[in-house]
């Protein structure tokens, strides 16, 4: 096996892959690519963003300079989403890449077979598995063995096959194969149409020609972030969004995917295994105090089976009541603060399943009234404030679990978790989903009317929220520009997640924390939900 261009590599790699490092490097395309060789002569490939110190501790923030000036080159413009691997494929000298691991060739266009697209094809009711296919099976491939395989019924498939959001209308085309291989060749992969994936994913700056060196082909199993194994570790709870939760919600959607990726874990009982019926496993990890009722997303979680699971949907049990006092007994913080009045007034008055029950009841009523509170600020243009209460700063720091830290008390699982600031890119992409989600769920509350949650307020309420608004209003000229931009962000639909990442480049998100407008709001907001607590 050859040894050059292995260094810091998992893997060696293959002659056919150190072939074409050289000859992507002679490639005038490629020209004032920074710190191109390492001392010995071979190629440094790759320039990943974490280098801690060294030489080419800066190769990554060069490289991604390069290609800031070669979008500009080639005219793709840094604002459009994308746009750096836009600009790899577009200069790429041949459109194909070999796989480091096997050296099998493939495009580095969207032309081999999703798995959604797979699953349509085994619906039709004449497929019969005679025609193979997998995701490395160019599209083209497959619709020769396809028509050639069941003829007219094949042609008249494609169309409802091949239709997807960004290829909504499929044109009449004749009965012919080389009619439809010049349609898909010409327009439809330009496209990059969900139904179909790419050879190689892009990965500028980290890689020298901007692909992962893994293709289609071995990615699943060379790739170790790409295992199924570690897919499922990557877990979000999209319901701690929705419901504008409090807590370090880094870590628990960390120990969520934890959960449901550990072997050891996954042969662990149900929490209610003692009650004698059956309760399949692997369990799944279950809220102790349910999101939706307002507490926080926290990095404990019981095992629950799935029937278990599905049963108590947002309800308590009596022994959640009296762990979560625990658990506030030991210091923690267990509800999010539109929910802590409420549950302050009632927890101890919970006994029994039933009055375990009523206060779920309660809880649940009193997370809907939060909600419409908050929808108001939207109606009211107040983004900016909103954001605050999104607990963003959290995804500033990497968490890795100390698993010699597991714990497992009763099918309540804990660890503990080494911190430190991350420099991931991951960081924005997070941030960006939690304000997608959250503001869309708001913007869904205030543009409903009628909702069939309990609603409430009063003239003391409608008295706080007013001077809520009249105190946003007195911001400085910054912080109203800043607001105007993120609405602009979240609202226009020509607007992108790049957008939304340029705002938050552009922000001091702990400074927003200490703006003593913000800061009086949200007391405020703490006061209006107490009066709530005390109706409810």
């Amino acid at each position: 096996m050859a040894k050059k261009g292995a260094k810091k590599t998992n893997l060696e790699a293959n002659e056919i892959f150190l072939q074409y490092e050289e000859e992507i490097v002679n490639d005038p395309v490629y020209a004032g690519m920074p710190d191109l060789r390492h001392d010995d002569g071979t190629i440094q490939w790759e320039a990943p963003s974490n280098r801690g110190s060294g030489v080419f501790q800066f190769s990554h923030d060069k490289r991604y300079q390069w290609w800031i000036n070669k979008a500009s080159e080639v005219g793709i413009n840094t604002s459009e989403d994308k746009w750096i691997s836009k600009v790899a494929k577009k200069i790429h000298p041949t459109k194909l890449h070999p796989c480091k691991v096997c050296g099998r060739i493939m495009d580095i266009r969207y032309c081999y077979l999703s798995a959604n697209f797979m699953k349509r094809v085994k619906k039709l009711p004449f497929y019969d598995e005679q025609v193979d296919m997998d995701e490395i099976t160019h599209i083209t491939d497959f619709i020769a063995s396809f028509t050639d395989t069941y003829g007219d019924k094949a042609y008249d498939a494609l169309p409802e096959l091949l239709k997807c959001s960004q290829v909504k209308s499929i044109p009449t085309l004749p009965h012919d194969l080389s009619s439809w291989t010049d349609w898909i060749n010409s327009e439809y992969i330009p496209k990059e149409p969900s139904m179909l994936g790419p050879g190689a994913m892009s990965n500028a700056p980290d890689r020298l020609d901007g692909f992962h060196t893994y293709d289609r082909c071995c990615r699943p199993t060379a790739d170790k972030g790409r295992s199924k194994e570690n897919l499922a570790s990557y877990s979000t709870d999209r319901r701690a969004f929705e419901n504008w939760s409090d807590g370090n919600w880094i870590q628990a959607n960390k120990l969520m995917g934890y959960i449901n990726s550990n072997s050891e874990l996954k042969k662990q009982q149900c929490a209610n295994h003692s009650t004698g019926s059956f309760h399949p496993r692997p369990c799944s990890a279950d809220h102790i105090g349910p999101i939706s009722l307002g507490f926080s997303h926290r990095p404990e979680f019981q095992l629950l089976c799935k029937p278990c699971n599905s049963a108590k949907n947002n309800r308590m049990y009596y022994s959640d009541v009296q762990h979560l006092i625990s658990v506030e007994e030991g210091g923690s913080t267990v509800t999010t603060w539109y929910a802590a009045p409420i549950w302050q007034r009632c927890k101890q008055k919970v006994y029994d399943k039933e009055s375990a029950l009523k206060l779920s009841r309660i809880m649940r009523d009193n997370r809907n009234i939060a909600m419409m509170l908050l929808a108001d600020f939207v109606k009211h243009d107040e983004f900016l404030f909103l954001l605050t209460l999104l607990n963003l700063n959290y995804a500033d720091y990497d968490y890795e679990i100390d698993p010699t830290t597991l714990n497992v008390n009763n099918q309540i699982v804990t660890v503990e978790f080494i911190s430190k600031p991350s420099t991931l890119r991951y960081v924005n992409i997070q941030k960006i989903r939690k304000i997608r989600v959250a503001f869309s769920s708001l913007i869904d509350y205030a543009n409903k009317e009628n909702r069939n949650g309990f609603m409430y307020t009063n003239d003391e309420i409608e008295h706080l929220k007013q001077q809520a608004f009249s105190t946003l209003s007195s911001v400085n000229t910054f912080l109203s520009n800043k607001n105007k931009d993120l609405k602009n962000a979240i609202f226009n639909e020509a607007t992108t997640d790049a957008d939304l990442e340029s705002f938050l480049q552009n922000i001091d998100y702990a400074e927003l924390l200490e703006v003593p407008q913000f800061k009086e709001v949200k007391n405020l907001l703490v006061e209006i939900m107490s009066i709530v607590a005390d109706a409810l």
